[in-house]
C-alpha cells in the first residue's frame, strides 16, 4: 500500500484491477448467453475462453431478412485486434436477428464493429431492439464496442439492423447474456441545482453504457469480471487534481460481499473493482471529467469501499455531480456496517449545454481522522445515458 504524509484515508475502491482467487473468481452462470461471430465460418474463442459460433449456424438464433446478407472476410495482410474483428455479417437493407430468451429480465446487449474495409467505414444505419431505438444514423470509423443493458419481456428478442438510404449496416459480433437481478435497481437520486430527490423506475429503462471506470486500479479485462466487462483506469479523466495532495492505494484482503444479498455481489462489480483507491487530503478535492453528449439524462453509479480505514465511522467525505452537492458528511462503514464491504450509489443527472459530466469528492469536517478526507471513494463505475426512445423495432 502506498503510504502518504499522515492522511488516514478511506479507501473507497474505485474499480480496481487485481487477479482475483479462485474461489472468488466463480463465473457467473448466465440462463443466457449468446455469442454470435457474425458472417464468420468457424468459431472464434477469445483470451476469457468465452467461444463465439458463426450467426449462420445457431440453432437458438435466426437471421431474417428480404434480401441475401453477405459474410465478410478481413483481409489476411495485417493482424487483427481480436478473433471477432476477422469477419463481419453485411446488410443491404432491413435485417433481423431473433434471439431466443429462456429467462425474461434484464439483459447485457453488446454490439462489435470493427470496419475492416472503407465499404464498412462508410456505412450508416441504425440499431433497435425490444422496441427501443439504440443506435441512430450510426456510423463506426474505428473499432467500437456499443453495450447496452434493456429489460426483455418476451421470449425472444428482436435485434433489428436498419441500413440508411444508399449504404449499408453491419455487425461482427453479437453478445446478449442475462444479467443479475441485482446489477439494475430500481431508486436513484436525482440531483439538480435546486437539491437532491428520490426518484423510482430506473429498473424499466434502457441504458447504454458509456464509461466503466476503475480510480486508482489499473485496467480491468473481461478475463477479470464475471460479466465480460473492461474497467479503465481513471488518470485521463482527472481535471485540476494535484498528485502532491493525492494518493493510490491497493489493498491485499478480501473484499467482504453481504451473504444472500440481492443488492450487492460480484456480478455489481468484481473484487478487482473494490480493491484500490484514490484519496485526497482533508483540504483537497478530488475530481473527474467525463466529455458526454448534451442535452441527455445519464445514470451515474459511484462505488465505494472503506478499504483503508482501522476502525468503523472515521471517515466522511461529501460528494458532487455535476458541480452540485448530492451527498454531505457520507460514511460509507456507516452505510454498510463493516469495513472493507462494497456499497453504491445510483445517481441520475442531466447535462445541459455543456457536454460534460462532473464528479468530486470533498473532505468532511465531521471526519475523526487526522486528515478527514477519505478521499479514495470515489469510485465512478460507470455512466449511462438514458436511450428512451420507442420505436418500431
Amino acid at each position: 500500500m502506498a503510504s502518504s504524509p499522515s492522511c488516514s484515508v478511506l479507501a473507497v475502491p474505485l474499480l480496481l484491477c487485481l487477479l482475483v482467487s479462485a474461489a472468488a473468481a466463480a463465473r457467473f452462470a448466465p440462463a443466457d448467453n449468446h455469442l454470435l461471430a457474425c458472417g464468420a465460418t468457424a468459431p472464434a474463442v477469445l483470451p476469457d475462453g468465452r467461444r463465439f459460433v458463426p450467426d449462420s449456424g445457431c440453432a437458438s438464433t435466426r437471421l431474417r431478412s428480404p434480401a441475401p446478407t453477405l459474410p465478410s472476410a478481413a483481409p489476411n495482410t495485417a493482424p487483427q485486434p481480436s478473433p471477432l474483428h476477422a469477419a463481419a455479417r453485411v446488410f443491404s437493407c432491413r435485417a433481423s436477428y431473433d434471439l431466443a430468451v429462456r429467462r425474461r429480465g434484464y439483459h447485457i446487449l453488446r454490439l462489435h464493429f470493427y470496419p475492416f474495409e472503407p465499404a464498412l467505414v462508410s456505412a450508416r444505419f441504425h440499431v433497435g431492439a425490444a422496441g427501443f431505438l439504440l443506435l441512430h444514423n450510426f456510423s463506426a470509423s474505428a473499432p467500437v464496442v456499443k453495450e447496452f443493458i434493456l429489460p426483455v419481456h418476451f421470449d425472444v428478442l428482436v435485434l433489428t439492423f436498419v441500413p440508411e438510404s444508399g449504404s449499408n449496416a453491419f455487425v461482427n459480433a453479437i453478445e446478449l447474456v442475462s444479467a443479475p437481478e441485482e446489477l439494475v435497481g430500481d431508486i436513484g437520486t436525482l440531483v439538480t441545482s435546486g437539491g437532491t430527490d428520490q426518484t423510482k423506475g430506473l429498473s424499466s429503462q434502457v441504458y447504454e453504457t458509456l464509461y466503466r471506470i476503475n480510480v486508482g486500479g489499473r485496467k480491468v479485462t473481461p478475463f477479470n469480471d464475471t460479466l465480460w466487462r473492461t474497467w479503465v483506469n481513471d488518470g485521463r479523466f482527472l481535471v485540476n487534481t494535484e498528485s502532491s495532495n493525492s494518493w493510490v492505494w491497493s489493498f491485499g484482503g478480501r473484499i467482504a460481499y453481504p451473504k444472500g444479498s440481492r443488492l450487492m455481489s460480484r456480478e455489481v462489480a468484481p473484487d478487482n473493482v473494490y480493491n484500490s483507491a484514490r484519496s485526497v487530503s482533508s483540504q483537497g478535492k478530488m475530481k473527474w471529467g467525463f466529455p458526454v453528449p448534451a442535452a441527455s439524462r445519464y445514470l451515474v453509479r459511484m462505488h465505494f469501499c472503506d478499504i483503508v480505514s482501522k476502525a468503523l465511522n472515521e471517515l466522511y467525505f461529501d460528494i458532487y455531480v455535476n458541480g452540485h452537492l448530492a451527498v454531505k458528511d457520507f460514511d460509507i462503514s456507516g452505510a454498510t456496517g463493516f469495513l472493507a464491504y462494497p456499497y453504491y450509489i445510483d445517481f441520475i443527472v442531466d447535462v445541459e449545454d455543456e457536454g460534460t459530466l462532473k464528479l468530486a469528492i470533498g473532505g468532511s469536517k465531521n471526519s475523526r481522522s487526522d486528515e478527514p478526507m477519505d478521499s479514495g471513494d470515489e469510485k465512478l463505475a460507470r455512466a449511462y445515458q438514458l436511450v428512451s426512445t420507442k420505436t418500431d423495432y
